[in-house]
């Protein structure tokens, strides 16, 4: 290869150090072989004393096979160029030096899994009052993000123990800090060490000069690769040992610093020239700006882009070669996902079989998991071979979620959902009416167990489950995670079934079940038996885009499979069709998800007085930078063809618009558009795939065909070949028809109803939202809403009482939304925090009609003569009249409890300051109230469920299926 000339510049560069800006596709990584191949021949350098650190064993690899490819002569006598990791240099720092500082030369470096557990582990044996620990997974993501912030900037939990505690997220900080230490305990304990902890090792190990002095003689070269994601702790660990003018390379693009939330530094690569400075002389800054991978279209798009960022020290621009074709940018925007979705599926099949492109030379790149699932089912109904290389999309694949189903009841017995899934899978084909037979008031695993009385059928199902899931439970107690998964996969006979599938299907549903085995065998324990519990968290993580492991770069397995993963863990990888669909506002560039890192409102977030670099700034535009870069890095993924679609409708509550991303890239010179739908219209009944294979039939070829047919018993005689014996036959079978049971006559008996507060608001708000949600029952939303409201409810219980309940739920009214203020410290600054309640959290019973009214009540102040009830809210003031009802079930039950008593009820809004709505219950207040709830529960059991559209509509999980609600919210958008 003939070096171009920016490349020859840095090949040709003295032993000073040395800045490279490489743009996306230039080549950095043959560029720097060259230039390590370059100063061994050319300066007479020993290859064992020159040193290249990279982020991956993948990407120490490919440098080492490059650097054997340019020095072939020294590479026969077995001299090569060390090769590393940023952690396997401080490992190797740690095994020859350790004891030096007290710690063994063996230590086991654990990954994010296990530490996750080791997390899970210091969170239950810690003392707390402030932490929330109804949510364990979330606090453990939080503690993990902590860890690593302090690592990363060479800082200690005792460091933030120092911090005087004087608000009440610095409260809640200091007891993650005591977690911490119990979790640093645990580790000395094992002898373990994880990534962070490497890093903060090194660096005290080669603050002794000495000790630096001895590693740094040792090279005469070092070329760091991919330097823009490193951290600010391993630069302090690099300056350490190189720096003072030693010839250092760094080599990075800023405009691909897409892991900064992880700790990368912007600083570091924006800097170099000062930090790694020849005495007050800044070190050089070369380029690599000819882009050997993109056609010419979509280097313009990525120009477009880059533009964006502005990131400091980054090439100027991405620049063609000679040889680059034109290319293809199209766009494309639908009616919705599912259209959006059979779209792409189309295109990547005519891509395949009329322009020829291999399947594997197809990606699909997602900025989140959520949107993975629907393109996907559209892909495999076009029997396309798909690898999810995305971990959370890959939870979402049905084979990998039956597995995940059988892990979870094992360690979790009263998941219902999971065991609901088993049991109407293929195994044991159960039926809605046959898991209608297991409820009750005991966990559906339980019932089982109890031997239930049903048919002879439905007994033999179930004792065929109980029997593996017995055998499956033993195994769980002692085999690793991997070993368990296989188990379950053998038991269930899983892989009989992947091989009786036809075609692609096949293929992509080997790859998806060996990527979670490869992913479970990540959790190796290091000591008794596998924590179950802690990979069931870390799983719940992925599916919410929030594990930091998905953003490290995919191993493809090479098969002939278009690949489906997020944009980060394309990072290093290149197809020659890339489609980026959900490309509309709030996804891509995204919204951000749990908020900034911001230190005064988040717990989980580093100090700024703790930071070794400065960050402070306006937080969104940090966030919304980092988008911009996440969205090159995706746009440079493409060679040939970039395919950019989005939709209005990915949920049936409002629609959606192109976001800045999608028009950017639109107004490229050269875009072309693909597919346009001008008008939102209306949501769509349903977003899912409809699979259109026809169904086989021995007779008819499809059951479709025969069905309209089969209702003429004229046409049934002329098939058959016995006019007779088809007679025959007819009549055996009306026989058998007419013996069957009949349904007996009952006398409808009188219905005896039991309703919690917040059902009845239900009821009040919408009669067939209530149906939905208490009499038949449809899947709902986790509500993030509901969840903080929780949150806020345990916090003010914690500070009457200093009780956690763990198992209690709260009446949480349609309607409150989060505005960003902190609820409790609204409270603390309000009268109730100031006042000792009469009663905290008091449920009751209220008798109504021969029906009850169960509830309770967040607080009762005052004195004997004069109550005043309050429930908190953690929102603003609801809109909603029917959040009246909580005050008036209130009111009566306390007066049944005193009558006397000169009663007040008030709702206490936290979302946006202090603001609250109080009504005298007196005697004609009472009596209104009375008829009021006497009039929702007669309704209700005369079963009067017909639709009421409001506003609540919005936010109701059930407006996919209520066609009178999306009539009222398009009313209400207007056109």
């Amino acid at each position: 290869m003939i070096p171009t000339p920016e490349q020859q510049l840095i090949i040709d560069h003295s032993l000073t150090p040395l800045r490279v800006a490489a743009g996306a596709g230039t080549g950095k990584t043959t560029t720097i072989a060259m230039r390590l191949a370059a100063l061994v021949l050319r300066d007479q350098i020993e290859p064992e004393s020159a040193l290249g650190i990279t982020f991956t064993n993948k990407a120490a690899a490919e440098l080492a096979d490059r650097l054997r490819h340019h020095l072939p002569e020294l590479t026969k006598g077995g001299r090569e160029v060390e090769v590393t990791t940023y952690h396997g240099f401080a490992h190797k720092l740690l095994s020859e030096f350790g004891p030096m500082i007290g710690l063994p030369r063996d230590m086991t470096v654990v990954g994010p899994g296990y530490q996750r557990q080791l997390l899970r582990d210091a969170l239950g044996s810690t003392a707390t009052s402030i932490l929330d620990l109804t949510a364990p997974a979330r606090r453990v993501d939080e503690l993990a993000t902590l860890s690593s912030r302090l690592g990363d900037h060479l800082r200690s939990p005792a460091d933030l123990l120092d911090i005087a505690a004087d608000d009440d997220v610095t409260i809640e900080r200091r007891e993650m800090a005591n977690v911490l230490e119990t979790y640093n305990s645990l580790k000395a304990r094992l002898g373990v060490v994880d990534y962070s902890d490497l890093i903060q090792i090194a660096h005290r190990i080669v603050s002794d000069r000495n000790v630096a002095t001895r590693v740094r003689d040792r090279y005469r070269l070092v070329l760091l690769d991919e330097y823009q994601d490193t951290n600010p702790a391993q630069r302090e660990l690099l300056l350490s040992v190189f720096g003072s003018g030693f010839p250092v390379t760094a080599v990075g693009d800023p405009d691909q610093t897409i892991y900064e939330w992880r700790g990368a530094s912007l600083e570091n690569f924006s800097s170099f020239p000062t930090h790694f400075s020849v005495g007050e002389r800044p070190a050089p800054t070369l380029q690599l700006g000819l882009n050997r991978r993109s056609d010419r279209v979509i280097i313009a798009a990525a120009n477009k882009v880059k533009d964006t960022i502005g990131a400091a020290g980054s090439i100027d621009r991405l620049e063609p070669a000679e040889a680059a074709r034109e290319g293809r940018l199209e766009l494309g925007w639908f009616h919705s996902a599912t259209d959006e979705a059979r779209w792409i599926a189309d295109e990547v099949r005519r891509l395949h079989d009329q322009e020829e492109y291999p399947w594997k030379e197809i990606a699909l790149l997602f900025r989140k998991n959520s949107s993975i699932p629907l393109v996907r089912q559209a892909l495999e109904s076009q029997d396309i071979p798909i690898e999810v290389a995305a971990l959370g999309g890959l939870l979402q694949v049905p084979e990998v979620a039956d597995v995940h189903a059988w892990m979870r009841i094992l360690a979790r017995p009263d998941d219902s959902a999971a065991l609901a899934r088993i049991l109407t899978g293929s195994t044991y084909r159960l039926g809605l009416g046959d898991l209608a037979k297991l409820r009750g008031d005991r966990p559906m695993l339980e019932v089982i167990d109890a031997e239930p009385h049903v048919n002879a059928e439905l007994a033999a199902r179930l004792q065929e489950f109980t029997s593996q899931y017995r055998i499956l439970l033993s195994l769980a107690q002692g085999v690793t995670l991997v070993e368990l998964a296989r188990r379950i996969l053998d038991t269930t006979g899983s892989w009989a079934e992947v091989e009786t599938m036809e075609g692609a299907r096949r293929l992509s549903t080997r790859l998806n079940l060996y990527r979670f085995l490869d992913l479970a065998e990540e959790w190796s324990p290091l000591e008794g038996r596998p924590s179950l519990d802690a990979f069931l968290d870390y799983l719940e993580l992925l599916q919410e885009d929030r594990a930091s492991e998905e953003l490290d770069t995919a191993t493809l397995s090479g098969e002939d499979a278009v690949s489906l993963l997020t944009v980060h863990r394309s990072k290093g990888l290149e197809w020659s069709a890339v489609f980026l669909p959900a490309v509309c506002k709030g996804t891509f560039p995204s919204s951000p998800y749990g908020g900034l890192d911001d230190p005064d409102r988040f717990a989980r977030s580093l100090p700024l007085e703790l930071r070794l670099d400065e960050q402070r700034g306006d937080l969104r535009a940090r966030h919304d930078g980092q988008e911009w870069r996440t969205a090159y890095v995706a746009v440079t993924r493409a060679k040939h063809r970039l395919t950019v679609t989005g939709a209005y409708w990915y949920t049936l509550g409002q629609a959606k618009k192109p976001s800045p991303l999608f028009e950017l890239l639109a107004s490229v010179e050269g875009a072309e558009t693909a597919a346009v739908c001008s008008d939102s219209g209306t949501p769509p009944a349903s977003l899912r795939v409809a699979v259109n294979a026809p169904s086989p039939d021995p007779l008819f070829g499809t059951w479709e065909d025969a069905f309209p047919h089969a209702q003429d018993p004229s046409w049934l005689r002329t098939l058959a070949d016995d006019d007779d014996g088809f007679d025959d036959e007819r009549r055996q079978l009306q026989l058998v028809l007419d013996g069957l049971p009949r349904e007996p006559e009952s006398e409808p008996a009188q219905r005896v109803l039991r309703v919690s507060v917040s059902n009845l608001v239900t009821y009040a708000t919408c009669p067939l939202r209530y149906f939905w949600t208490s009499v038949d029952p449809l899947p709902r939303r986790s509500s993030r809403a509901a969840r903080r409201g929780i949150e806020v409810h345990r916090r003010i219980e914690m500070h009457n009482k200093g009780v956690v309940p763990l198992t209690e739920e709260y009446d949480v009214a349609d309607g409150e939304r989060s505005t960003g203020h902190d609820p409790f410290s609204v409270y603390l600054s309000s009268r109730f925090a100031q006042e000792r309640p009469l009663q905290i959290e008091t449920p009751f019973d209220l008798a109504l009609v021969d029906s009850t009214v169960t509830g309770r009540i967040d607080a009762i102040y005052g004195s004997g003569e004069a109550w005043e009830i309050v429930d908190f809210k953690s929102g603003r003031p609801s809109d909603n009249p029917a959040v009246k009802v909580q005050l008036e079930a209130y009111a009566l039950a306390a007066k049944e409890v005193n009558p006397g008593v000169d009663l007040s009820v008030t709702f206490a809004y936290l979302g946006d300051g202090l603001d609250t709505r109080t009504e005298h219950a007196d005697n004609p207040w009472l009596d209104a109230a009375r008829d009021h709830l006497v009039s929702l529960i007669e309704a209700i059991k005369r079963a009067e469920y017909a639709p009421s559209p409001s506003p609540s509509c919005r936010w109701c999980d059930f407006l996919p299926f209520c066609e009178q609600g999306r009539v009222y919210i398009k009313a209400e958008d207007g056109p």
